[in-house]
């Protein structure tokens, strides 16, 4: 008798030892939006640096506690170290640790905290971030109702950007661009800019260089730096060495940061 008891306490001990349902940190940004996608989740980023002690209190008492769990459970978990991804730390603003990110399955922003926060403000925010989960439907069901507003066009087009779908951004940023909608014209010099970046990721430089040459001949007071800078290395890309140099020239001259300056040198050195 005795010794058929030991063995469901010996099993007790060990589901004591062990949780039932442990968080599955990814560490990789490539597995994370490929598994949120996969699964349809949106995607909550941990940006943390290992100096940083509010970073290793939020893994060690917040996270683990039991109604935070069961909110996080709904995303597709990513911890990242800031320090060794500066892009994404230019891209979301990310200027101190902790850093919580909240993104929807396709990689666009809804919401973020910054600092440190307690537990009731992390399930706000991951409760909220999982109303906005479908961002893309509700921005495209409100095109529906109002197809020629060009701010809500320029939305969209910003909307896919942010989750790298860049022949949907440039859609819909040409379609900005090109809405007479009288309710926001300034929208439009938004809208051509975005256009040449979009066609600047997709890698079609003669599009690039078209977009950029009629955001400066209308917009000529707008970021002209940033449109020389890009139509530049446009022009690099395909070889355009006296074009190239002229236009990354005049970027240089409008830059006024050391860091930024240091960039387009490089690439001016580099033709």
């Amino acid at each position: 008798m005795l010794h058929f008891l030991k063995i469901p306490f010996f099993i007790l001990l060990i589901s004591l030892s062990f949780p039932v349902s442990a968080e599955v940190w990814e560490t990789s940004v490539e597995t994370a939006f490929q598994k949120a996608k996969k699964e349809g989740k949106p995607i909550f980023i941990d940006v943390y640096a290992d100096w940083c002690g509010y970073c290793k209190t939020l893994k060690k008492e917040i996270y683990p506690k039991k109604e935070v769990r069961k909110e996080m459970s709904k995303f597709v978990l990513l911890s990242l170290d800031g320090d060794r991804f500066p892009n994404l730390k230019k891209k979301y603003s990310v200027t101190g640790y902790p850093t919580l990110l909240f993104l929807d399955k396709n990689g666009s922003l809804t919401e973020k905290i910054a600092g440190m926060p307690d537990h009731k403000m992390v399930i706000r925010t991951l409760q909220s971030a999982y109303l906005k989960r479908d961002k893309e439907v509700v921005l495209l069901g409100e095109l529906e109702k109002d197809p020629e507003n060009n701010l809500l066009l320029l939305k969209i087009g910003e909307y896919y950007y942010e989750a790298r779908d860049y022949k949907k951004s440039a859609d819909f940023f040409y379609r900005s661009f090109a809405s007479e909608d009288p309710r926001t014209p300034e929208n439009r010099h938004k809208a051509l800019f975005n256009l040449g970046l979009s066609f600047s990721e997709l890698k079609n430089w003669e599009k690039t260089i078209k977009t950029f040459s009629l955001y400066l001949d209308k917009f000529p007071t707008g970021r002209a730096k940033a449109a020389y800078y890009y139509r530049g290395d446009a022009h690099k890309a395909l070889g355009n060495k006296k074009e190239a140099t002229e236009d990354l020239k005049k970027a240089l001259e409008l830059s006024t940061d050391p860091e930024e300056k240091k960039e387009i040198q490089d690439l001016l050195n580099q033709i």
